[in-house]
């Protein structure tokens, strides 16, 4: 309830108080425009869970776009070859929960040249005669990433004939420019600072570029 004080009282001494100069008027708020919901009523347990479910989703996709700077060793000429989209996935005797961007490391063993021609060989026997294979096959560095869209068991070795326990499906290769020297490690382990910001940088230009 609202007050105002009318001037027009101030002559009628009848209707006012003669300790008070003007006299009050008790009038009532105008309703609201839009009605208040009841502050009572709860959100079905249905559409709550629906909510629940679409942000664990979207945490979800933000991870797989996340570069946690996660990376993988492996050995010449397979390294390159994956990063040059010539082989299509990786095996691994190891599960890794890992999904998403992984940077590729290749491990200080150089390959022979006899090693590269029998594994360039295999590949155009199995189909991939138009692809464009690596010119170089450098060491101790990281070369590049690829993207992980998931982990299969490889029953049976179905995948590619690995006896690999499981598969890591690969897609997206991005070669890096220029190759980042540093030191291996075993199973999927994290990029320095230094490296991680290194590569992260060679992403940038490229972009840029494009």
């Amino acid at each position: 309830m609202g007050v105002v004080y009318d001037k027009q009282l101030k002559q009628d001494s009848g209707l006012r108080n003669e300790s008070s100069e003007f006299e009050p008027l008790y009038i009532d708020p105008p309703a609201p425009r839009h009605p208040i919901p009841p502050q009572n009523i709860k959100t079905p347990k249905s559409e709550v869970n629906s909510i629940k479910a679409a942000l664990r989703n979207q945490d979800k996709d933000m991870k797989l776009l996340r570069d946690d700077g996660l990376c993988l060793t492996m050995q010449q000429p397979w390294a390159s070859l994956l990063i040059a989209g010539v082989k299509k996935n990786e095996g691994r005797d190891w599960y890794t929960p890992h999904r998403g961007k992984l940077w590729i490391h290749a491990a200080s063993k150089k390959a022979t040249p006899a090693e590269i021609r029998e594994v360039e060989q295999k590949y155009r026997e199995e189909g991939a005669s138009d692809v464009i294979f690596p010119e170089f096959y450098p060491t101790s560095c990281i070369i590049g990433s690829v993207f992980i869209d998931d982990v299969a068991v490889n029953y049976d070795n179905e995948v590619e004939e690995s006896d690999s326990d499981y598969i890591f499906i690969c897609r997206d290769p991005r070669p890096l420019v220029v190759p980042i020297k540093c030191r291996g490690r075993h199973k999927i382990w994290k990029l320095g600072k230094h490296e991680h910001t290194s590569v992260l940088d060679q992403n940038v230009l490229e972009l840029w570029k494009s």
